[in-house]
């Protein structure tokens, strides 16, 4: 990797004059995109043979397994909601709000995941 010199650097303004409110934005920004870029963890607890299969599916579609995780997840989660909020009659603002925030990257894995799981047959009423 190269390393940055600092002598090709010019200083062209000792101060530059900006507006309260695009600073308050930029700098609100900023956090937000911080805040993405780090991240969350969690550990999950499973099964020898649930981890294989996940990494299986995994290598079978060419990524890797934590990535596979979390577009599966991520992926369910929003159909669970979307349904639930359907069932109870309710606006979708979870799920509409989740697909917003997808990162960029989300929909080329998503083609790398191929076709969508299997849903199980909804039980009927009565």
């Amino acid at each position: 990797m190269a390393r940055f010199d600092k002598s090709e650097i010019k200083v062209i303004a000792e101060r530059v004059e900006e507006d309260p409110a695009v600073s308050e934005l930029v700098t609100l920004m900023e956090r937000e995109a911080d805040d993405e870029i780090l991240g969350r963890s969690i550990t999950l607890r499973w099964g020898k043979r649930q981890i294989d299969v996940v990494r299986r599916a995994a290598e079978i579609l060419g990524v890797p397994y934590q990535t596979y995780l979390k577009q599966v997840v991520f992926k369910q989660a929003i159909e669970d909601i979307a349904r639930a909020e359907a069932v109870l009659g309710r606006a979708k603002p979870a799920a509409e709000n989740a697909r917003r925030k997808r990162p960029a990257a989300e929909p080329e894995q998503e083609r790398a995941a191929g076709p969508k799981p299997r849903q199980a047959a909804s039980r009927r009423a009565g």
